[in-house]
């Protein structure tokens, strides 16, 4: 079997999301000898099978139609969400061809529509009216033309499916959990001592990750636990001003560990140094950070929304708050932070959910009937198996 991902970024130069994704999968089906090539963005090392083709967007769109006639000929053209429209829309359009195309999406238009338009934290609001509008009819829209245009598509969760096909229609549509690759330690001679803190952020500084909520979060879990701390990995100061702004604001900025972007190796000792880790998104498919956490044996805090439930359920291993509400952020962070052994008992379990619902190999297993059903021709309607891993 001969599988084209076609990916718009890859690590190592970002990690993480669909990058992380398609490698976990690229690699687990080059172990099962199955021909996987990736093409991707980016000027990053070479890999086995990976072809970076482009730098910017719209030489990426336009250096995948170099592909076409490749991918015509593959049993499996896989892209992600709506990022490789020109070179779906020229596979099938091209004569005779052998290869079928299916999408994964990770996320929906409905719920980054929503997560775009401005908010209120404190009282105070965040965000410009109509800041995400146009971003948000482009994804509407590429969401729309990418499942018209595969012959087979699937979602990363629930939620996903939910939001792309709207309420009531999610079930018709198949779902498989991201693979989780196996956890990489530093090497010991290259991994520094962490000081523990008890609350930890990881990702990119987004309006819809609300990144806004933590100084007012960390003040607010200050007041009941002074000396709390607060540690960032994903970006610099300099890359969040507003953010910044708001920690001196609040007189906070010495109370956070600001660390940057780190690689997958830092990441275990990073999860395993905090006690919780704090999700405020107002949206996400269903984040990495938060199943390596649970892998880690931390407990999360995050928000009830998007694909969150699917792997955090509240009170057993984690927290679940509304959306928009760091008085609830806090208070839920205060009361595990002062038990302990609610925490070590959430851990646990947390440890458990990643083990039965994400372990790479049956993922990468799922996928790879799923191929084989769609380039025998069996895989027009997409289905949710509903087993409680869905479809793996």
């Amino acid at each position: 079997m001969r599988v084209l991902h076609f990916v718009p970024y890859y690590p190592p130069e970002r990690v993480g999301g669909v990058g992380l994704f398609a490698e976990v999968l690229h690699r687990g089906l080059r172990r099962r000898g199955i021909e996987s090539a990736v093409v991707t963005r980016g000027r990053g090392p070479a890999a086995p099978g990976v072809h970076r083709i482009a730098v910017g967007r719209l030489g990426w769109f336009i250096g995948t139609l170099r592909y076409a006639r490749a991918a015509a000929q593959c049993d499996v053209v896989h892209v992600q969400s709506g990022e490789a429209l020109p070179v779906m829309l020229a596979v099938r359009l091209w004569p005779g061809r052998k290869a079928r195309i299916l999408a994964t999406f990770h996320v929906g238009h409905r719920g980054m529509a929503a997560a775009e338009r401005p908010y209120r934290l404190e009282g105070r609001r965040f965000g410009r009216i109509g800041g995400g509008s146009l971003r948000a009819l482009l994804h509407r829209l590429a969401d729309a033309l990418a499942l018209g245009l595969a012959d087979a598509s699937n979602a990363i969760s629930r939620a996903t499916a939910r939001d792309l096909l709207g309420p009531g229609r999610g079930d018709a549509m198949r779902v498989i959990y991201n693979p989780l690759p196996p956890a990489l330690e530093a090497p010991a001679e290259a991994a520094e001592h962490v000081e523990p803190v008890e609350l930890f952020y990881a990702g990119v500084p987004s309006h819809r990750k609300r990144v806004l909520a933590l100084p007012f979060v960390l003040r607010a879990v200050r007041e009941a636990i002074p000396g709390a701390r607060l540690r960032i990995a994903g970006f610099r100061w300099q890359d969040a001003p507003e953010l910044a702004a708001l920690f001196d604001e609040l007189g906070l900025r010495d109370a956070v560990d600001c660390v940057g972007a780190l690689s997958p190796e830092e990441m275990p000792r990073l999860h395993r140094s905090a006690q919780l880790l704090l999700v405020p998104s107002a949206y996400e498919g269903l984040p990495y950070v938060i199943v390596e956490a649970l892998r880690e044996g931390t407990p999360v805090v995050a928000t009830r929304i998007s694909g969150h439930p699917e792997v955090v359920e509240d009170g057993v291993n984690g927290r679940l708050v509304p959306v928009d509400d760091p008085p609830a952020l806090a208070a839920a962070c205060v009361a595990l932070l002062r038990d302990p052994e609610a925490r070590a008992r959430m851990g646990e379990s947390g440890r458990r959910r990643v083990a039965e619902r994400f372990d790479a190999e049956r993922q990468i297993d799922a996928y790879v009937d799923y191929y084989r059903a769609l380039a025998g021709g069996g895989a027009d309607a997409p289905t949710t198996t509903g087993n409680g891993q869905e479809d793996s």
